[in-house]
């Protein structure tokens, strides 16, 4: 498959890290942070839109012009309970304007059954009044194959994942918060794995299910990376993915991380360049690059260069601000 094509139908290829063609670009405060923007016309595109409202976000959803055929699903975590999560105003303009159900997986306790995982999510504001929501895996699961992996042959999700004909992964990104940044790749992941077995599935690069067991952090994120090229491929071209950049407290204790205030709203067909768009604006706010590598490397953000490298996506990208 060429490059131009993966751009059209959000396919799988690879692409080098820093190709002859590409030139990076840089125009004013804010994006002076890209640091892996580029004006090759062939890189996907990310679009970004510098406020966090609802009429920002359909402003930016909208610019990928996603072909919306079938049922819609808008994969998405309601988290713990009090916890920082999406705002549920932001994900009912979205699903009213997509006529989307908002799914998830089962995780761990308080979310380790649907009806405890139903009762967090109402908890967390998201009733029946913000959209319909589909637990994937509360009647059991499936595999998804991996093709040409790190570590994992298959990726086991929830059933009801194959009853989605479009969808649209929607995060809240966290920047300093667990040891692994909280973006669309894990979004794909650790939170598409059903409740003990794909997680556990991924965390442990494969090995085993029924038990929480860690490697290394490069080993976790290749699985991680075969999982989310498990569901893109899945739903080959189906997919849209959404990083909101709102007002987060930083929780880790990383030196000089502060609160960033509202960024704003990433929006893209490709998983890795809206992560590494992501990562860029808010670890990119870093005083000086030193520190910026000890927050990066904190949080594991090498995840987007091994994405890339398992042909999930790019790590460079084009940048267009929505006005």
């Amino acid at each position: 498959m060429k490059r131009r094509d993966f751009l059209k139908s959000s396919a799988l290829t690879v692409g080098a890290l820093a190709a002859p063609g590409l030139t990076l670009a840089a125009d004013n405060d804010l994006t002076s942070r890209l640091t892996h923007r580029v004006n090759d016309a062939s890189a996907p595109e990310v679009f970004f839109v510098p406020q966090v409202n609802s009429e920002a976000l359909i402003r930016v959803y909208s610019a990928l012009k996603q072909a919306l055929k079938g049922r819609v699903g808008i994969k998405m975590t309601f988290e713990t309970p009090g916890g920082p999560h999406l705002d549920p105003q932001l994900v009912k303009a979205l699903a009213n304007h997509t006529k989307a159900t908002l799914i998830d997986n089962n995780c761990y306790p308080p979310r380790d059954t649907t009806t405890k995982h139903l009762e967090v999510a109402r908890g967390n504001g998201f009733d029946e009044t913000i959209a319909p929501i589909d637990i994937l895996d509360a009647d059991g699961y499936m595999d998804l194959p991996v093709s040409k992996g790190y570590h994992l042959k298959f990726a086991r999700t929830g059933s009801h994942f194959a009853n989605y004909d479009t969808l649209i992964s929607m995060v809240r990104f966290k920047a300093h918060f667990l040891d692994f940044y909280g973006g669309t790749l894990k979004n794909l992941s650790i939170c598409m794995g059903t409740g003990v077995e794909g997680k556990c599935f991924i965390h442990s690069a494969g090995e085993v299910m029924d038990h929480f067991s860690s490697r290394d952090d490069q080993t976790t994120c290749e699985a991680m990376s075969d999982a989310v090229k498990a569901a893109m491929q899945a739903k080959q071209g189906r997919w849209a993915f959404v990083n909101v950049l709102d007002a987060f407290e930083p929780t880790d204790g990383c030196e000089h991380a502060t609160n960033l205030g509202n960024i704003g709203i990433l929006a893209s067909l490709d998983p890795v360049a809206v992560d590494q768009a992501a990562i860029d604006l808010t670890f990119g706010a870093a005083p000086n690059e030193t520190v910026r590598q000890i927050w990066e490397k904190r949080h594991s953000t090498m995840l987007t260069a091994i994405a890339e490298n398992n042909s999930v996506g790019y790590t460079h990208y084009r940048f267009t601000e929505i006005k």
